[in-house]
């Protein structure tokens, strides 16, 4: 079981939680308004992603007119309802989105005990997937025996 909670503070951020693979399966059969499902990781559970998330974006190799993410490996996805300590980024510019957020401008989360940013909330309409995820460099994570 592993605890995370800001680097800085060393508030905590979640309960604890049990690793899990990343799937590119819904972990829950519900979706929202627009038919995109909630997220990939069941309560209780988090993944590591060990491909690039976020800006900066640089020229995709084979088709530099396409932009693709050169941001930090190792985000942690947990599910939504498993933190708490988070606020939203005190920058407007954070905080993008038609409905929600897009999560493409960098860390929208900060942790409400020193605002350090934290974490990136992905839970826009138009978006695969309703992640989120917590900053490998921001966050340390506590582990524990079952």
């Amino acid at each position: 079981m592993t605890i995370f909670a800001c680097l800085v503070c060393g508030m905590p951020l979640t309960g604890d939680l049990a690793e899990t693979a990343l799937s590119d399966e819904p972990s829950e059969q519900a979706a929202n308004d627009h038919g995109v499902p909630v997220t990939r990781v069941r309560p209780g559970r988090f993944a590591v992603d060990p491909e690039p998330f976020g800006p900066p974006y640089v020229p995709a190799t084979a088709d530099p007119r396409v932009h693709v993410s050169d941001g930090p490996r190792g985000t942690i996805l947990v599910n939504p309802h498993d933190v708490h300590g988070l606020g939203p980024h005190p920058d407007p510019s954070r905080r993008n989105g038609c409905c929600r957020l897009d999560g493409l401008d960098g860390p929208n989360l900060v942790c409400r005990g020193c605002g350090s940013e934290v974490a990136t909330e992905q839970s826009d309409c138009w978006v695969s997937w309703h992640d989120l995820r917590l900053q490998p460099a921001a966050v340390t994570a506590s582990r524990r025996a079952r």
